[in-house]
């Protein structure tokens, strides 16, 4: 086959040149125009050229990257968990699920704010991430948290940040703590603020080779799903602290026994029951009880003493009603009104008729009108309308 272009090289030259006489293998130097049928050969010779130098698959399955994780970039690899829940208030009083079967519905619950959760999997370890708000009173005012953890692939705490704030009197009250280990000492510091008033506070604790494991409140989210995905049951021993700077002793319970929730319009089956106990001097403090689906996900969660719980589904939204006011209604007991208005009503449909006799190109406008209509379907048909009426202005 005549290459044409390729006429003083030859393909032996083109893979091993003489360094000394370079310049004079240099394909391509005179200007040309690529013909049609010459494309296919460039493309087989480029082709031939690559095959050359590209490794094959036994060479690829040799490799040694010799490459440690903990050496690659500090990235987030996967995300273990991600949901949404709704904080609602309970109007009956404490929540309690003493029953088999428990049912809540709309009458029984008042929503009030949202919290969401996030564990991700990093490259050596765990992220926790959690953030909540939740209007007060009346709607007045509101509190919330915002939770950042890392933690190793055992489980242990690395680092977190918790923040708390709240409204009382209209004066802002925000809680702040930091807690990291490092070499086998936990390093507190916690701060109060009270609008601008500030009180900082450090500390050290010695926690080497200390059974149970310390951890805080995003270290127990995580462990609560680490045992319902390990299919744990029974009592798991821990230490933690809470914002007041008290260590507390805690007990998760992972019960055997599966129960059935019916949360608006959704059953949930074979829920998991963990219960959390923290103490503090062998006295019970914290109590709190959270309902899994067998993948971890939060189905309910509430505090006994509490008339707050959270959970996973949202209640359906309430149609809107259209209330007419009296006054539109009140003609019609009018006779002389009524009267009028039918002689009105015949009139404008009179002239309506005629006035489209005489113009029936707008019989065309009003058909792709609500052609356009039905196929949108938009909530709200008065800004459709006017947008729509605006396009065919502006195209005309």
């Amino acid at each position: 086959m005549d290459f044409g272009l390729f006429e003083p090289c030859r393909l032996d030259d083109i893979t091993e040149p003489r360094p000394e006489d370079a310049w004079e293998y240099k394909p391509c130097q005179k200007k040309f125009v690529m013909r049609p049928e010459d494309e296919i050969s460039v493309d087989s010779i480029i082709s031939a050229l690559l095959s050359k130098i590209e490794s094959t698959e036994e060479q690829f399955k040799e490799c040694q990257w010799g490459v440690a994780a903990k050496e690659m970039h500090n990235e987030k690899q996967s995300l273990l968990f991600e949901e949404k829940l709704y904080i609602s208030q309970v109007k009956a009083g404490p929540c309690k699920l003493n029953e088999e079967n428990k049912i809540f519905l709309e009458s029984e619950l008042n929503e009030v704010g949202y919290m969401k959760l996030s564990i991700e999997e990093s490259y050596d370890g765990y992220v926790v991430f959690s953030r909540s708000q939740m209007a007060k009173g009346r709607s007045r005012s509101m509190c919330g948290h915002c939770l950042r953890g890392k933690y190793n692939d055992k489980l242990l705490l690395i680092v977190e940040k918790r923040s708390e704030f709240d409204y009382i009197d209209k004066a802002r009250i925000e809680k702040n703590m930091e807690a990291r280990i490092k070499e086998n000492t936990l390093l507190l510091i916690r701060e109060t603020k009270i609008s601008t008033d500030s009180q900082k506070f450090k500390a050290e604790i010695n926690v080497k080779d200390r059974e149970p494991v310390f951890i805080m409140d995003g270290g127990v989210q995580l462990l609560m799903r680490y045992l319902i995905i390990n299919n744990f049951v029974g009592n798991f021993e821990y230490y933690t602290l809470n914002l007041y700077g008290k260590v507390l002793r805690g007990m998760i319970t992972v019960e055997k026994e599966r129960k059935k929730v019916r949360i608006f319009y959704r059953n949930f089956n074979n829920v998991i029951v963990v219960k959390n106990v923290k103490y503090f001097n062998e006295v019970a403090e914290e109590t709190s009880e959270t309902y899994f689906a067998s993948n971890g996900k939060i189905v309910l969660h509430f505090w006994p003493r509490y008339n707050y719980l959270l959970h996973a589904i949202r209640s359906p939204p309430k149609p809107i009603e259209r209330i007419l006011p009296k006054l539109e209604l009140m003609w019609k007991s009018d006779n002389l009104l009524f009267k009028h208005y039918q002689k009105k009503k015949k009139l404008t449909l009179e002239n309506v008729q005629c006035y489209l006799h005489n113009h029936p190109e707008i019989v065309d406008l009003f058909y792709d009108y609500i052609h356009s209509l039905l196929q949108k379907k938009p909530e709200v048909v008065f800004p459709f309308s006017i947008k729509f009426f605006q396009n065919i202005k502006n195209t005309y």
